[in-house]
């Protein structure tokens, strides 16, 4: 397991294979998380659009029918 120092300014230099293996990007932004002694750096994605794009697939409809109909009851439902 690849170790890391803190550095006096309180940064870390994310291993070069880490770095590789999950594909992070310069400049990319982590989140941090506290885990009770475990601190969890974890990728944010580079598009908000595709890291959900699918999420709700199914949910209104498996076809563009049946989400057309979705959003008209929906609509109706609204001016009454």
């Amino acid at each position: 397991m690849p170790s890391v120092t803190i550095s006096s300014k309180r940064q870390i230099t994310i291993p070069a294979e880490v770095f590789r293996l999950l594909e992070l990007k310069e400049g990319q932004k982590l989140m941090v998380e506290v885990e009770g002694e475990r601190i969890v750096l974890t990728a944010r994605p580079l598009s908000l659009t595709k890291a959900l794009g699918g999420v709700t697939h199914g949910l209104y409809g498996s076809n563009t029918d049946q989400v057309d109909e979705y959003v008209y009851k929906e609509r109706d439902s609204w001016q009454k």
